[in-house]
Protein backbone atom coordinates (compact mmCIF):
# COMPACT_ATOMS: atom_id res chain seq x y z
CA UNK A 1 0.00 0.00 0.00
CA UNK A 2 1.23 3.41 -0.84
CA UNK A 3 -0.10 6.58 0.90
CA UNK A 4 0.20 9.91 -1.20
CA UNK A 5 -0.97 13.24 0.36
CA UNK A 6 -2.85 14.74 -2.82
CA UNK A 7 -3.29 18.54 -1.46
CA UNK A 8 -3.29 20.23 1.54
CA UNK A 9 -5.80 23.59 2.00
CA UNK A 10 -5.60 25.26 5.36
CA UNK A 11 -6.05 22.48 8.01
CA UNK A 12 -7.71 19.99 5.80
CA UNK A 13 -5.25 17.49 3.90
CA UNK A 14 -6.38 14.54 1.03
CA UNK A 15 -4.86 11.56 0.91
CA UNK A 16 -4.83 8.63 -1.11
CA UNK A 17 -4.17 4.71 -0.20
CA UNK A 18 -3.05 3.19 -3.13
CA UNK A 19 -3.23 -0.60 -3.65
CA UNK A 20 -1.67 -2.66 -6.30
CA UNK A 21 -3.13 -5.95 -7.56
CA UNK A 22 -1.36 -8.05 -4.64
CA UNK A 23 -2.66 -6.18 -2.00
CA UNK A 24 -5.58 -6.94 -3.69
CA UNK A 25 -5.41 -10.21 -3.45
CA UNK A 26 -4.73 -10.52 -0.06
CA UNK A 27 -7.71 -8.11 0.71
CA UNK A 28 -9.62 -10.72 -0.82
CA UNK A 29 -8.64 -13.72 0.60
CA UNK A 30 -9.03 -12.13 4.02
CA UNK A 31 -12.45 -11.05 3.05
CA UNK A 32 -13.70 -14.84 2.24
CA UNK A 33 -11.50 -15.52 5.73
CA UNK A 34 -13.81 -12.91 7.45
CA UNK A 35 -17.47 -14.05 5.69
CA UNK A 36 -16.21 -17.80 6.18
CA UNK A 37 -15.89 -17.59 10.00
CA UNK A 38 -19.82 -16.24 9.65
CA UNK A 39 -20.27 -19.38 8.07
CA UNK A 40 -22.79 -18.30 5.83
CA UNK A 41 -24.86 -20.94 4.26
CA UNK A 42 -24.63 -21.39 0.60
CA UNK A 43 -25.59 -24.44 -0.97
CA UNK A 44 -23.31 -27.29 -2.12
CA UNK A 45 -20.99 -25.52 0.59
CA UNK A 46 -19.65 -26.85 3.79
CA UNK A 47 -20.47 -23.51 5.90
CA UNK A 48 -17.19 -22.06 6.69
CA UNK A 49 -15.57 -23.70 3.69
CA UNK A 50 -16.89 -21.49 0.61
CA UNK A 51 -14.21 -20.92 -2.43
CA UNK A 52 -13.45 -17.26 -2.96
CA UNK A 53 -14.81 -17.39 -6.48
CA UNK A 54 -18.15 -18.56 -5.48
CA UNK A 55 -18.35 -15.86 -3.15
CA UNK A 56 -17.51 -13.79 -6.41
CA UNK A 57 -20.19 -15.54 -8.43
CA UNK A 58 -22.68 -14.93 -5.91
CA UNK A 59 -21.93 -11.44 -4.65
CA UNK A 60 -20.92 -10.18 -7.49
CA UNK A 61 -20.15 -6.30 -7.90
CA UNK A 62 -20.64 -6.44 -3.91
CA UNK A 63 -17.87 -8.54 -3.29
CA UNK A 64 -15.09 -5.32 -4.58
CA UNK A 65 -17.75 -2.41 -3.59
CA UNK A 66 -18.34 -3.25 -0.50
CA UNK A 67 -16.26 -6.20 0.81
CA UNK A 68 -13.27 -5.29 -0.61
CA UNK A 69 -13.47 -1.87 0.17
CA UNK A 70 -14.26 -2.18 3.73
CA UNK A 71 -11.25 -4.01 4.43
CA UNK A 72 -8.86 -1.52 2.13
CA UNK A 73 -11.13 1.35 4.59
CA UNK A 74 -9.60 -0.46 7.45
CA UNK A 75 -6.08 -0.83 6.10
CA UNK A 76 -5.93 2.76 5.64
CA UNK A 77 -7.30 3.58 8.84
CA UNK A 78 -4.76 1.42 10.72
CA UNK A 79 -1.93 3.47 9.18
CA UNK A 80 -3.34 6.35 10.03
CA UNK A 81 -3.21 5.27 13.92
CA UNK A 82 0.37 4.81 13.08
CA UNK A 83 1.33 8.74 13.22
CA UNK A 84 0.55 11.17 15.50
CA UNK A 85 -1.76 13.58 14.27
CA UNK A 86 -4.31 15.85 15.90
CA UNK A 87 -7.78 15.82 14.47
CA UNK A 88 -10.53 18.11 15.06
CA UNK A 89 -12.92 15.44 13.30
CA UNK A 90 -12.94 12.00 12.88
CA UNK A 91 -11.23 10.72 8.78
CA UNK A 92 -13.75 11.35 6.55
CA UNK A 93 -13.25 8.83 3.91
CA UNK A 94 -14.37 10.82 0.57
CA UNK A 95 -14.28 7.99 -1.97
CA UNK A 96 -12.91 4.57 -2.46
CA UNK A 97 -12.93 2.38 -5.33
CA UNK A 98 -11.73 -1.12 -5.47
CA UNK A 99 -11.34 -3.90 -8.42
CA UNK A 100 -9.36 -6.85 -9.18
CA UNK A 101 -6.31 -5.03 -10.73
CA UNK A 102 -6.01 -2.18 -7.32
CA UNK A 103 -7.72 0.41 -5.43
CA UNK A 104 -7.45 3.88 -4.11
CA UNK A 105 -8.81 5.04 -1.05
CA UNK A 106 -9.61 8.68 -0.78
CA UNK A 107 -9.37 10.23 2.99
CA UNK A 108 -9.78 13.89 4.32
CA UNK A 109 -8.04 14.59 7.31
CA UNK A 110 -9.16 17.75 9.59
CA UNK A 111 -6.48 18.96 11.37
CA UNK A 112 -6.52 20.87 14.70
CA UNK A 113 -5.71 24.37 13.05
CA UNK A 114 -2.54 26.82 14.34
CA UNK A 115 -4.45 29.35 16.95
CA UNK A 116 -3.01 32.74 17.43
CA UNK A 117 -3.56 34.10 20.99
CA UNK A 118 -2.62 37.48 22.74
CA UNK A 119 -3.88 37.04 26.37
CA UNK A 120 -3.03 40.70 26.55
CA UNK A 121 -6.37 42.21 24.44
CA UNK A 122 -8.57 40.09 27.56
CA UNK A 123 -10.42 42.84 29.76
CA UNK A 124 -11.19 41.67 32.88
CA UNK A 125 -13.15 43.51 35.47
CA UNK A 126 -13.27 42.49 39.38
CA UNK A 127 -15.04 44.29 42.56
CA UNK A 128 -12.72 46.46 45.08
CA UNK A 129 -11.76 43.82 47.15
CA UNK A 130 -12.05 46.30 50.18
CA UNK A 131 -15.36 47.16 49.74
CA UNK A 132 -16.92 43.43 49.06
CA UNK A 133 -15.28 42.52 52.39
CA UNK A 134 -16.61 45.24 53.96
CA UNK A 135 -20.11 44.82 52.74
CA UNK A 136 -19.93 40.67 53.58
CA UNK A 137 -18.80 41.78 57.21
CA UNK A 138 -21.73 44.31 57.46
CA UNK A 139 -24.25 41.88 56.23
CA UNK A 140 -23.14 39.16 58.51
CA UNK A 141 -22.71 41.21 61.65
CA UNK A 142 -26.42 42.34 60.66
CA UNK A 143 -27.65 38.97 60.77
CA UNK A 144 -26.14 37.83 63.88
CA UNK A 145 -27.76 40.74 65.21
CA UNK A 146 -31.35 40.14 63.62
CA UNK A 147 -30.51 36.23 64.40
CA UNK A 148 -30.44 37.43 68.54
CA UNK A 149 -33.24 39.71 68.16
CA UNK A 150 -36.10 39.79 71.28
CA UNK A 151 -39.48 39.92 70.33
CA UNK A 152 -41.93 41.39 71.95
CA UNK A 153 -45.97 41.05 70.63
CA UNK A 154 -47.58 43.90 70.14
CA UNK A 155 -51.43 45.00 69.54
CA UNK A 156 -50.10 47.86 67.52
CA UNK A 157 -50.95 48.13 63.45
CA UNK A 158 -47.13 46.78 61.85
CA UNK A 159 -44.53 48.61 61.00
CA UNK A 160 -41.16 49.02 59.26
CA UNK A 161 -38.97 46.13 61.36
CA UNK A 162 -41.72 44.15 63.23
CA UNK A 163 -42.09 40.59 62.64
CA UNK A 164 -45.45 39.07 61.96
CA UNK A 165 -46.48 35.88 62.24
CA UNK A 166 -50.04 34.38 59.61
CA UNK A 167 -51.43 31.17 58.47
CA UNK A 168 -51.52 31.36 55.57
CA UNK A 169 -53.75 29.42 52.84
CA UNK A 170 -52.99 30.17 48.69
CA UNK A 171 -56.01 28.96 46.52
CA UNK A 172 -55.55 28.10 42.58
CA UNK A 173 -59.23 28.18 41.81
CA UNK A 174 -60.99 25.66 44.35
CA UNK A 175 -57.70 23.68 44.90
CA UNK A 176 -55.60 24.89 48.06
CA UNK A 177 -51.90 24.97 47.18
CA UNK A 178 -51.23 26.23 50.88
CA UNK A 179 -53.65 25.26 53.74
CA UNK A 180 -53.44 27.32 56.81
CA UNK A 181 -49.11 27.33 56.90
CA UNK A 182 -47.66 28.96 59.57
CA UNK A 183 -45.00 31.82 58.19
CA UNK A 184 -42.95 34.79 60.01
CA UNK A 185 -42.22 38.02 58.08
CA UNK A 186 -40.38 40.66 58.93
CA UNK A 187 -41.62 44.00 57.46
CA UNK A 188 -38.45 45.79 55.61
CA UNK A 189 -38.68 48.50 53.15
CA UNK A 190 -36.21 46.45 50.81
CA UNK A 191 -38.32 43.71 50.21
CA UNK A 192 -40.59 43.94 47.26
CA UNK A 193 -42.35 40.40 47.94
CA UNK A 194 -46.43 41.24 47.83
CA UNK A 195 -47.15 39.91 50.63
CA UNK A 196 -44.93 41.79 52.92
CA UNK A 197 -46.00 44.75 51.32
CA UNK A 198 -49.55 43.90 52.32
CA UNK A 199 -48.85 43.45 56.05
CA UNK A 200 -48.17 46.89 56.64
CA UNK A 201 -50.09 48.67 59.07
CA UNK A 202 -52.18 45.10 60.40
CA UNK A 203 -53.03 44.14 63.62
CA UNK A 204 -53.41 41.01 65.43
CA UNK A 205 -56.79 38.98 64.21
CA UNK A 206 -56.65 40.69 60.97
CA UNK A 207 -57.27 38.81 57.50
CA UNK A 208 -55.70 39.90 54.33
CA UNK A 209 -57.07 38.45 51.28
CA UNK A 210 -55.16 39.54 47.67
CA UNK A 211 -54.86 37.69 44.49
CA UNK A 212 -51.49 37.73 42.58
CA UNK A 213 -51.43 37.12 38.68
CA UNK A 214 -48.87 35.23 36.72
CA UNK A 215 -48.48 34.40 32.97
CA UNK A 216 -47.47 30.93 31.47
CA UNK A 217 -47.30 31.54 27.89
CA UNK A 218 -50.85 33.18 26.80
CA UNK A 219 -52.61 31.25 30.33
CA UNK A 220 -52.84 33.79 33.01
CA UNK A 221 -52.79 31.88 36.04
CA UNK A 222 -54.28 33.59 39.40
CA UNK A 223 -53.70 32.58 42.82
CA UNK A 224 -55.63 33.85 46.02
CA UNK A 225 -53.37 34.96 49.30
CA UNK A 226 -55.54 34.79 52.66
CA UNK A 227 -53.14 35.68 55.37
CA UNK A 228 -54.70 35.37 58.89
CA UNK A 229 -52.46 37.69 61.15
CA UNK A 230 -51.69 35.93 64.34
CA UNK A 231 -49.20 37.79 65.88
CA UNK A 232 -47.26 41.28 65.63
CA UNK A 233 -43.86 41.64 67.43
CA UNK A 234 -41.75 44.63 67.60
CA UNK A 235 -38.24 43.48 66.90
CA UNK A 236 -35.79 44.61 69.50
CA UNK A 237 -31.92 44.11 68.30
CA UNK A 238 -29.16 43.64 70.62
CA UNK A 239 -26.50 46.14 70.48
CA UNK A 240 -22.79 44.80 69.43
CA UNK A 241 -20.83 44.79 72.20
CA UNK A 242 -18.00 42.98 73.44
CA UNK A 243 -20.46 41.73 76.51
CA UNK A 244 -22.76 40.24 72.96
CA UNK A 245 -20.24 39.05 71.33
CA UNK A 246 -19.23 36.97 73.94
CA UNK A 247 -22.58 35.46 74.33
CA UNK A 248 -22.58 33.97 70.94
CA UNK A 249 -19.85 31.49 72.59
CA UNK A 250 -17.82 31.61 69.11
CA UNK A 251 -14.34 29.61 69.36
CA UNK A 252 -11.78 32.13 69.92
CA UNK A 253 -13.70 35.35 69.40
CA UNK A 254 -14.57 37.34 72.43
CA UNK A 255 -14.55 40.91 71.44
CA UNK A 256 -16.22 42.95 68.64
CA UNK A 257 -13.23 43.57 66.36
CA UNK A 258 -11.91 39.26 66.84
CA UNK A 259 -15.91 39.09 65.09
CA UNK A 260 -15.23 41.28 62.53
CA UNK A 261 -12.01 39.78 61.59
CA UNK A 262 -13.50 35.94 61.72
CA UNK A 263 -16.16 37.80 58.81
CA UNK A 264 -13.44 39.06 57.12
CA UNK A 265 -11.03 36.31 57.06
CA UNK A 266 -14.60 34.44 55.91
CA UNK A 267 -15.14 36.79 53.49
CA UNK A 268 -11.48 36.69 52.15
CA UNK A 269 -11.73 32.98 50.92
CA UNK A 270 -15.39 33.45 49.40
CA UNK A 271 -14.11 36.47 47.18
CA UNK A 272 -10.67 34.79 46.17
CA UNK A 273 -12.81 31.69 45.39
CA UNK A 274 -15.53 33.57 43.36
CA UNK A 275 -13.17 35.98 41.65
CA UNK A 276 -11.32 32.83 40.03
CA UNK A 277 -15.07 31.48 39.05
CA UNK A 278 -14.81 35.18 37.60
CA UNK A 279 -12.27 34.94 35.62
CA UNK A 280 -12.55 32.04 34.46
CA UNK A 281 -16.20 32.78 32.91
CA UNK A 282 -15.42 36.44 31.62
CA UNK A 283 -11.78 34.94 30.09
CA UNK A 284 -13.43 31.90 28.40
CA UNK A 285 -16.59 33.93 27.16
CA UNK A 286 -13.91 36.27 25.28
CA UNK A 287 -11.64 33.74 23.57
CA UNK A 288 -13.33 33.60 20.25
CA UNK A 289 -13.43 37.22 19.89
CA UNK A 290 -9.27 37.45 20.35
CA UNK A 291 -8.43 34.14 19.01
CA UNK A 292 -7.68 33.43 15.40
CA UNK A 293 -7.38 30.30 13.83
CA UNK A 294 -7.09 29.22 9.48
CA UNK A 295 -10.13 26.68 9.59
CA UNK A 296 -11.14 25.35 6.20
CA UNK A 297 -14.40 26.01 5.20
CA UNK A 298 -14.78 22.17 4.38
CA UNK A 299 -14.48 21.15 8.21
CA UNK A 300 -17.13 23.98 9.21
CA UNK A 301 -19.29 21.67 6.81
CA UNK A 302 -18.67 19.00 7.34
CA UNK A 303 -18.95 19.43 11.72
CA UNK A 304 -22.33 21.17 10.93
CA UNK A 305 -23.75 18.37 9.53
CA UNK A 306 -22.20 16.21 12.11
CA UNK A 307 -23.96 18.52 14.75
CA UNK A 308 -27.26 18.09 12.62
CA UNK A 309 -27.63 14.85 11.60
CA UNK A 310 -26.69 13.98 15.45
CA UNK A 311 -30.18 16.48 16.27
CA UNK A 312 -32.02 14.21 14.12
CA UNK A 313 -30.86 11.00 15.73
CA UNK A 314 -32.65 12.65 18.67
CA UNK A 315 -35.52 13.90 17.50
CA UNK A 316 -34.64 17.30 18.07
CA UNK A 317 -33.89 18.63 14.68
CA UNK A 318 -37.35 20.05 13.58
CA UNK A 319 -37.90 22.02 16.80
CA UNK A 320 -34.78 23.38 16.63
CA UNK A 321 -35.75 24.92 13.61
CA UNK A 322 -38.48 26.23 14.53
CA UNK A 323 -36.80 27.71 17.32
CA UNK A 324 -34.22 29.49 15.05
CA UNK A 325 -37.10 30.30 12.32
CA UNK A 326 -35.65 28.50 9.66
CA UNK A 327 -33.18 26.07 8.57
CA UNK A 328 -30.99 28.58 6.86
CA UNK A 329 -30.49 30.54 10.46
CA UNK A 330 -30.54 27.55 12.20
CA UNK A 331 -27.39 26.25 10.62
CA UNK A 332 -25.69 30.11 10.47
CA UNK A 333 -25.65 29.64 14.41
CA UNK A 334 -24.48 26.13 14.23
CA UNK A 335 -21.18 27.22 12.25
CA UNK A 336 -20.73 30.17 15.11
CA UNK A 337 -21.06 27.96 17.48
CA UNK A 338 -18.63 24.98 16.61
CA UNK A 339 -16.34 28.10 15.31
CA UNK A 340 -16.56 29.67 18.99
CA UNK A 341 -16.41 26.29 20.57
CA UNK A 342 -12.97 25.25 18.59
CA UNK A 343 -11.07 28.17 19.12
CA UNK A 344 -12.41 28.00 22.94
CA UNK A 345 -11.10 24.42 22.93
CA UNK A 346 -7.56 25.46 21.02
CA UNK A 347 -6.59 28.61 23.63
CA UNK A 348 -7.49 26.48 26.65
CA UNK A 349 -5.27 23.09 24.98
CA UNK A 350 -2.56 24.84 24.03
CA UNK A 351 -2.01 27.01 27.25
CA UNK A 352 -2.62 23.88 28.98
CA UNK A 353 0.04 22.50 27.16
CA UNK A 354 2.90 25.48 27.13
CA UNK A 355 2.09 25.40 31.25
CA UNK A 356 1.82 21.52 32.20
CA UNK A 357 -1.58 21.83 33.22
CA UNK A 358 -2.84 18.42 35.09
CA UNK A 359 -5.57 17.66 36.78
CA UNK A 360 -5.19 15.21 40.02
CA UNK A 361 -6.99 13.41 42.59
CA UNK A 362 -6.51 16.60 45.13
CA UNK A 363 -7.71 18.74 42.70
CA UNK A 364 -10.94 16.77 41.75
CA UNK A 365 -11.61 16.32 46.14
CA UNK A 366 -11.34 20.16 46.06
CA UNK A 367 -13.79 20.78 43.85
CA UNK A 368 -16.08 18.13 45.37
CA UNK A 369 -15.70 19.67 48.79
CA UNK A 370 -16.94 22.65 47.44
CA UNK A 371 -19.87 21.85 45.62
CA UNK A 372 -21.05 19.28 48.24
CA UNK A 373 -23.63 22.27 49.81
CA UNK A 374 -25.12 22.33 46.11
CA UNK A 375 -25.67 19.42 45.21
CA UNK A 376 -27.02 18.68 48.67
CA UNK A 377 -24.74 15.88 49.41
CA UNK A 378 -21.56 15.22 51.84
CA UNK A 379 -18.05 15.80 50.17
CA UNK A 380 -17.37 12.28 50.13
CA UNK A 381 -20.24 11.22 48.29
CA UNK A 382 -19.67 14.17 45.75
CA UNK A 383 -16.46 12.85 44.89
CA UNK A 384 -18.07 9.28 44.36
CA UNK A 385 -20.50 10.91 41.78
CA UNK A 386 -17.79 12.73 39.77
CA UNK A 387 -15.61 9.66 39.52
CA UNK A 388 -18.24 7.11 38.97
CA UNK A 389 -20.12 9.32 35.85
CA UNK A 390 -17.76 9.42 33.19
CA UNK A 391 -19.76 12.61 31.71
CA UNK A 392 -19.56 14.33 34.94
CA UNK A 393 -16.17 13.72 35.44
CA UNK A 394 -15.26 14.85 32.54
CA UNK A 395 -17.14 18.04 32.71
CA UNK A 396 -15.52 18.67 36.06
CA UNK A 397 -11.99 17.86 34.78
CA UNK A 398 -13.13 20.71 32.10
CA UNK A 399 -13.90 23.07 34.41
CA UNK A 400 -10.70 22.66 36.26
CA UNK A 401 -8.49 23.06 33.67
CA UNK A 402 -10.51 26.29 32.18
CA UNK A 403 -9.68 27.45 35.65
CA UNK A 404 -6.14 27.03 36.18
CA UNK A 405 -5.71 28.52 32.53
CA UNK A 406 -8.21 30.95 33.47
CA UNK A 407 -5.52 32.01 36.29
CA UNK A 408 -2.49 32.10 34.36
CA UNK A 409 -4.31 34.68 31.56
CA UNK A 410 -5.86 36.55 34.16
CA UNK A 411 -2.04 37.51 34.96
CA UNK A 412 -1.33 38.72 31.57
CA UNK A 413 -5.05 40.36 31.04
CA UNK A 414 -6.13 44.04 31.64
CA UNK A 415 -7.74 43.99 35.16
CA UNK A 416 -10.43 47.03 35.89
CA UNK A 417 -11.40 47.12 39.38
CA UNK A 418 -14.88 48.04 39.77
CA UNK A 419 -16.48 49.93 42.71
CA UNK A 420 -19.82 49.30 43.13
CA UNK A 421 -20.18 52.49 46.09
CA UNK A 422 -18.98 54.64 43.35
CA UNK A 423 -22.04 52.96 40.86
CA UNK A 424 -24.46 53.05 43.48
CA UNK A 425 -23.79 56.63 44.82
CA UNK A 426 -24.07 57.79 40.88
CA UNK A 427 -27.30 56.28 40.94
CA UNK A 428 -28.66 58.28 43.68
CA UNK A 429 -27.48 61.37 42.21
Amino acid sequence: MEVKEISKEENVIIREYTFDSADIKRLEDKTVEELNKRKYHIEGFRPGRVPKEVYKLRLKEAFYDIYIADEAIKEAEKELDKESVNLLLPPVVADVKVTPEGGKVTVELHLEPEVNFDPAQLKIRKAKEEEVLEGYVDMRVKYVIEEHAILEPKEEEAKEGDMVKVKETVLLGEKKVRDGEEREYVLLKDDERDVVKQLYGKKKGDVVEFEKTFEKGEEKIVYKYILEVQEVYNRILPELTDEFVKSLAVENVETVDQLKDKFKSEGKEIYDRELGDSYRVQIIDQIPSIAQINISERTIQRAVENIIDNLKEEGKYDAYVQNYGSEEKLVEELRSYYINMIKKDLVVKKVAEENDIKVDNEDIKAYAERVSVEWGVSPDRAEAIIKGRQDIRNEVIMEIVESKVAKILSEKAQIEEVSFKEKEEGKEE
